[in-house]
């Protein structure tokens, strides 16, 4: 159990410097009239699954996914191109660190095909 405690701690952690990233992306990229988007960190748990299934892969991705969108605050879907390409900066920073992080093929496989959305 310790070692699925630790797991989840280095997730959060590298969560919250990919978003950390998305800030500093903005920071430099940024319009000095446009407000700093809050970025948050997420805990992903994942102990209760079998990561040397695929289908254990498919929920972890699908968990890595959201956990990446909320802590860059949700895709903007606005005509704003600047605050599109901040937000997706952030998320695919996100959602690379932890999959790297996780090191399981199968989950590097099936972030690999893109398939972001239809996952889960």
């Amino acid at each position: 159990m310790k070692a699925n405690t630790q797991q989840a701690r280095m997730l959060v952690s590298m969560i919250a410097c990919a978003a950390t990233a998305g800030i500093a992306t903005t920071a430099q990229a940024g319009d000095q009239g446009l407000a700093t988007p809050h970025y948050d960190s997420v805990v992903v748990k994942y102990s209760d699954l079998d990561l040397n299934s695929v289908a254990g892969n498919k929920v972890l991705y699908a968990r890595l996914s959201s956990a990446a969108e909320r802590a860059c605050g949700k895709d903007p879907h606005s005509r704003d191109l600047q605050r599109r390409m901040q937000y997706r900066a952030c998320y695919d920073s996100a959602l690379n660190r932890a999959v790297d992080k996780i090191g399981s093929r199968e989950l590097q496989a099936l972030h690999a095909t893109g398939n972001v959305h239809n996952v889960g």
